[in-house]
């Protein structure tokens, strides 16, 4: 089947040799893990180009070796070949290597999850926690949990969830009571006492907790708030998309929990529809390989690939639901509302079928 998808693949390719060129940017020689995502995105990338008939695309791929240097000359190859959108790379430091060189040449949809790197003409296609905090929080007013606790790594990432967890409870009528720091690596169990001292104290009148961890890294703050009487029934727990993990299924602190991301079904579809083709289930970012080809094909027909065409404001949609992209180059999804179960996560609430309609 594998075989059969590349021939279809090369066929697309031949077809669409007079076609709009677009470049797609991967780490494919980028250390372990990145260079397995890079290859996956690759294949999803290649999966949506059979998909849509080609639709009018030349992909050009190229390997942008997960440092600055190699993505620059990369992007710098694909424009010259005649590249006129560029999707990718993945990684921040790439992405900031290849806006420069795109900026007033070619727009840029990338795949980093650092907003920093947004903005004049690069778009991130990319699962952000700031969006999904904002949709947690925003649900979590709704049910009541306005007085709100954050246990958070220190790390980007936690020190990003921090700033948008400010910034949702602004907009929600949520206060932050209380927040707590923890270096990952170390025994976080300091960390968790002193949140639970917060916690259960009945003035502060706390009643959510965002943790946005997964994983052992949850699990082992779990026992810490276990053992400090802190429980789901005593807490509404929130987190972020790291709980999309088999881990954190049976995590007891994330029993009941509210995260906001992808229906299970949806991601259940591309994974069929990438291991049929591929034989294994794919990593979840490699669906957003796949919706930046489907994206570009259908700016392809439309015959624009400008920054206005690529902000419409009805936004999208794509294997991970609907979605735009903000002028600054942000992406903002509807996200559903899930609450972890033993058999995984469950929609509390669905995700918004327009903008500016629910959470």
């Amino acid at each position: 089947m594998f075989s059969d998808a590349g021939v279809k693949g090369q066929q697309l390719t031949k077809q669409a040799a007079s076609g709009r060129k677009v470049a797609l940017l991967l780490p494919l020689s980028g250390p372990g893990e990145t260079k397995r995502i890079a290859q996956a995105m690759k294949q999803a990338a290649e999966l949506a180009l059979t998909d849509t008939g080609g639709s009018g695309v030349t992909l050009i791929t190229k390997d942008s070796g997960g440092n600055a240097g190699t993505a620059q000359a990369a992007a710098q190859a694909a424009l010259n070949e005649g590249a006129e959108l560029i999707l990718g790379p993945l990684l921040a430091p790439e992405v900031q290597a290849v806006k420069t060189v795109a900026q007033g040449r070619a727009n840029v949809i990338a795949f980093s999850s650092q907003i920093g790197v947004a903005g004049e003409g690069t778009y991130l296609m990319s699962f952000l926690p700031e969006e999904e905090v904002a949709n947690v929080v925003r649900y979590a007013a709704s049910q009541g949990k306005r007085n709100v606790a954050l246990l958070y790594p220190q790390t980007q990432y936690g020190a990003n969830v921090q700033t948008a967890l400010n910034r949702a409870a602004g907009s929600s009528g949520v206060q932050v009571v209380a927040s707590q720091p923890f270096a990952r690596g170390q025994s976080s169990a300091a960390a968790a006492q002193r949140i639970a001292q917060d916690l259960n104290d009945p003035s502060r009148g706390i009643n959510a907790l965002l943790i946005p961890e997964g994983g052992e890294a949850l699990r082992s703050l779990s026992g810490a708030l276990e053992q400090n009487g802190i429980t789901p029934e005593k807490v509404k727990v929130l987190g972020t998309g790291l709980w999309d993990d088999n881990v954190t299924r049976t995590t007891p602190i994330a029993q009941g929990g509210w995260y906001a991301g992808v229906a299970p079904d949806m991601v259940q579809r591309f994974d069929s529809k990438y291991s049929s083709v591929y034989g294994a289930n794919p990593p979840r970012i490699a669906s957003l390989a796949y919706d930046a080809v489907s994206l570009a094909a259908g700016l392809a027909r439309k015959g624009d690939f400008s920054s206005t065409a690529i902000t419409d404001a009805g936004g999208f949609q794509g294997q991970n639901g609907l979605f735009r992209f903000r002028s600054n180059g942000v992406i903002e999804r509807s996200l559903s509302i899930l609450e972890m179960t033993p058999n995984g996560p469950q929609v509390v609430a669905q995700s918004p079928s327009r903008f500016g309609a629910g959470f």
